[in-house]
């Protein structure tokens, strides 16, 4: 594809050089700019093809700048929905791991347990995956959902519980984490209530 995209590029360039007799002249030996001394007044038509092909390779440079940005911004989120389902995966790995008595701990089905964990981790972390942590973070609805408010101590609006940990896949939040949010100190809720 990028052959044919140089080839286009190619064509483009040796019909915007000018031509005499019906053959492309080489840049070497093409005419100076209008004004200078000894050059040949143009025909209005031919200047007016001549800006529609600049206005044409611009354009297409554009497209193609703008092509390669959209298949890069695509290459680094298409894993994003396989990505968002694993972490079910890993968010039960944690609750499992989580769980088990600790005279079970050094058992090796339970190390081997780990171990899946953790590779699990280093690939998605390879893959762009990072997470966020959120407890005692202020409120922020683009990166946490909230399950509850509750009374604390805590200022109003800081997440003072994580129920399920948020997600980012390079820039982009690939799933919010589910907070319980501070609606401020007891006495103040008995204030107003």
């Amino acid at each position: 594809m990028d052959d044919k995209i140089r080839r286009a590029e190619q064509l483009l360039e040796e019909r915007a050089r000018p031509r005499t007799n019906g053959h492309a002249v080489p840049e070497s030996e093409a005419p100076e700019s209008e004004g200078s001394a000894g050059s040949i007044p143009e025909d209005p038509k031919v200047a007016e093809l001549t800006n529609d092909l600049k206005r044409l390779a611009a354009d297409f440079s554009n497209y193609r700048k703008r092509n390669e940005a959209e298949r890069t911004d695509f290459a680094k989120f298409a894993k994003a929905d396989l990505i968002a389902k694993l972490l079910d995966v890993l968010d039960g790995y944690d609750r499992a791991l989580a769980t088990v008595p600790d005279d079970l701990k050094g058992q090796p089905w339970v190390e081997g347990m780990w171990l899946v964990e953790r590779k699990l981790r280093a690939i998605l972390e390879g893959e762009g995956l990072e997470a966020v942590d959120s407890l005692g973070t202020p409120f922020d609805p683009y990166l946490h959902q909230a399950v509850t408010y509750v009374p604390s101590e805590k200022p109003e609006g800081t997440v003072i519980e994580e129920h399920q940990k948020a997600y980012r896949l390079h820039d982009r939040v690939i799933r919010p984490a589910l907070v319980t949010v501070s609606s401020g100190s007891e006495e103040k809720e008995k204030q107003n209530g």
